[in-house]
């Protein structure tokens, strides 16, 4: 899952996002490969001639604020609101049937002075280039330091449901309380429980096996409500031919 316009970087299976559609790279907005979730809030926001509900694969979600941390991951209709993706990104996937999570690229903070894999011209917060002024830069350190005390005292909730945090981040703030290991770990972690080789389709067993009453039973209740039998004989011939 990719937060905000990190998307930008690699092309995530899921995206998160907190912010109006304007915020966006269009391209991660109409990519129909990437699930994105997005306040319900925004849906009837117009951008790139459309209405943000009518872009492919988004799924929206409605904001609740005033959550207890208690109930954080707690089964709800709606999504805790604490004004940034983050914690959005956390509560999804663990409703998603997620129970590891690893953060990578979240350093919570601004690039030391000597890391050379900043360029402080392009921005020193973000993995791309950004301008952002001395109010824009404050708000974020907030935030950001925000998030790094919760999440440090929210560890006793996250063992409770069952939620593995981890953090793979060049220059990680929580890793006193999680976890942090090597992003090479993190995607072997992963891959470990993937089946290594396909299995062969021809031994999967057919749903007739395992249906407790006969087929025609159930077509009986469409709402036409008429079995029909076998269409017509096809040779073989004609088959290849329609191929």
């Amino acid at each position: 899952m990719a937060m905000n316009n990190a998307a930008t970087h690699f092309q995530p299976t899921l995206w998160s996002s907190g912010d109006i559609p304007e915020c966006y790279e269009p391209q991660i907005l109409l990519d129909p490969k990437i699930i994105k979730f997005a306040p319900l809030v925004h849906a009837e926001y117009e951008l790139l001639g459309r209405k943000y509900k009518f872009m492919p694969s988004i799924y929206f979600y409605m904001q609740e604020a005033n959550v207890p941390w208690d109930e954080f991951l707690s089964n709800r209709p709606s999504v805790p609101w604490y004004n940034n993706t983050l914690f959005v990104s956390l509560h999804v996937l663990y409703q998603l049937g997620v129970r590891r999570i690893i953060l990578a690229g979240s350093d919570f903070g601004f690039a030391k002075p000597d890391d050379s894999q900043y360029d402080k011209k392009d921005g020193d917060m973000y993995a791309h280039k950004t301008e952002l002024g001395s109010l824009e830069r404050k708000w974020n350190l907030d935030l950001y330091n925000s998030q790094v005390r919760e999440l440090r005292m929210l560890k006793p909730v996250l063992d409770r449901y069952g939620l593995t945090l981890m953090d793979s981040s060049k220059n990680s703030r929580i890793k006193q309380v999680y976890e942090h290991i090597t992003l090479e770990k993190a995607i072997k972690l992963c891959l470990d429980d993937f089946p290594k080789n396909p299995v062969d389709p021809a031994t999967l067993p057919h749903c007739s096996k395992f249906a407790p009453v006969p087929i025609q039973k159930n077509i009986a209740e469409w709402p036409g409500n008429q079995v029909v039998g076998p269409g017509p004989q096809i040779e073989e011939a004609q088959i290849q031919a329609v191929v």
